[in-house]
């Protein structure tokens, strides 16, 4: 792969990890709110913090795979 080919790859990776990381905060706090205003249970709730736990995770993977990849790369 090219310098240039894996400098968009990093770019798209670096991507996908902050809008995992921003999705999984902003839905998590939309459907927190919206299943205390419409009472939904414990148990629904509890899944949608384990789905949004899911989310930071590979977020949280994705970034320090990315990370690590640059530091091999650099020497």
């Amino acid at each position: 792969m090219s310098t240039g080919e894996d400098g968009l790859e990093r770019k798209r990776q670096g991507r996908l990890a902050t809008v995992a990381i921003l999705a999984s905060a902003l839905g998590f706090m939309g459907l927190t709110w919206l299943g205390e205003t419409l009472g939904w249970s414990n148990r629904v709730l509890g899944l949608i913090g384990l789905a949004a736990m899911a989310g930071f995770a590979f977020g949280l993977i994705v970034a320090i795979r990315l990370l690590l990849d640059g530091r091999n790369t650099k020497g």
